[in-house]
């Protein structure tokens, strides 16, 4: 699978409705399904903004995006845990904070507005220790 441009990590990844009725069924959304909803909704870009962003085709996007609101919609409408998958094969913003505008600075993804740590650079620092 081509490798998508995910511009963020989630500090929750999972969620789901208590009380007493509720599915036991859990949902899996991708991190480029959420990513395809953050870009859309929250940030407002259109699909072809969108497609760039994360460097993959317009149709591409279109399909991703409309998966990512199938789940959300199936897992509020009928009481299902939403679970944001755990493996992730990406490349976080490729060095560059998008909410602060810092690239390749040493506190790249540890700002109190992104929950995004960059697993090599964590560990690239615990080493020089």
């Amino acid at each position: 699978m081509k490798k998508r441009r995910i511009g963020f990590r989630p500090c929750v990844k999972e969620f789901g409705p208590k009380g007493e009725c509720y599915n036991e069924e859990i949902i899996v959304i991708k991190l480029e399904e959420v990513e395809s909803l953050r870009l859309m909704e929250l940030e407002n870009l259109d699909q072809i903004a969108c497609a760039k962003q994360m460097e993959i085709g317009r149709s591409t996007f279109q399909n991703i995006y409309k998966e990512a609101k199938r789940k959300v919609t199936d897992a509020l409408v009928h009481g299902k845990r939403l679970v944001i998958e755990s493996q992730i094969e990406d490349d976080v913003c490729k060095g560059q904070c998008l909410r602060k505008g810092r690239s390749n600075s040493k506190d790249h993804g540890t700002c109190k507005n992104c929950c995004r740590i960059n697993e090599n650079e964590k560990k690239n620092e615990s080493e020089k220790i």
